[in-house]
């Protein structure tokens, strides 16, 4: 006898055969086709989202950190007598005009010592909250060190950072 592979024999409790047809299907049906297309297409979005929010903080950190070293070099001059140590606001950087710096300074109450402030910011910015970055350092009054002296530019060695950064968002 030659069998079907869509069906096979078995036989009763009697020992007589008969004939059972197979009922599981051999494909997918069209519910179940759509149903994969509709959650493959939500993990794509999700997906989407989340690479997109990756590139938007990745911006956000490279531009943070160059306001970081932007703030940093601005300080560093300052305190090398490069720079002249005046307040000035929204001055834009030679070299990166698309930034802009401030200088704060203000006395201490230790004589001789001032707190000299500089925050870095873009010239334009179209955020909800614009990146920031501030930082603090006390150092001897160029003014006192140098005996009132009229150039106002200050020798190495005469100034002294003794307070850390202070970083702020």
């Amino acid at each position: 006898m030659i069998q079907d592979p869509r069906f096979h024999a078995s036989e009763s409790l009697r020992g007589a055969p008969y004939v059972v047809q197979q009922t599981t299907p051999r494909g997918l049906t069209l519910l179940e086709v759509i149903l994969a297309i509709a959650i493959l297409g939500g993990c794509m979005t999700v997906i989407g989202e989340l690479v997109r929010m990756g590139v938007r903080h990745a911006e956000e950190a490279r531009e943070q950190t160059k306001a970081q070293l932007l703030c940093e070099s601005k300080l560093e001059e300052i305190a090398a007598g490069v720079t002249a140590l005046e307040s000035a606001s929204m001055v834009p950087f030679e070299l990166d005009p698309e930034w802009t710096y401030t200088i704060e300074s203000a006395s201490l109450d230790e004589q001789g010592l001032i707190q000299v402030r500089v925050t870095v910011q873009p010239a334009e910015s179209d955020r909800l909250h614009p990146i920031a970055f501030t930082l603090t350092r006390w150092m001897l009054d160029p003014n006192l060190a140098l005996g009132e002296d009229s150039t106002g530019s200050i020798t190495e060695g005469q100034t002294q950072p003794s307070g850390g950064g202070d970083a702020t968002n």
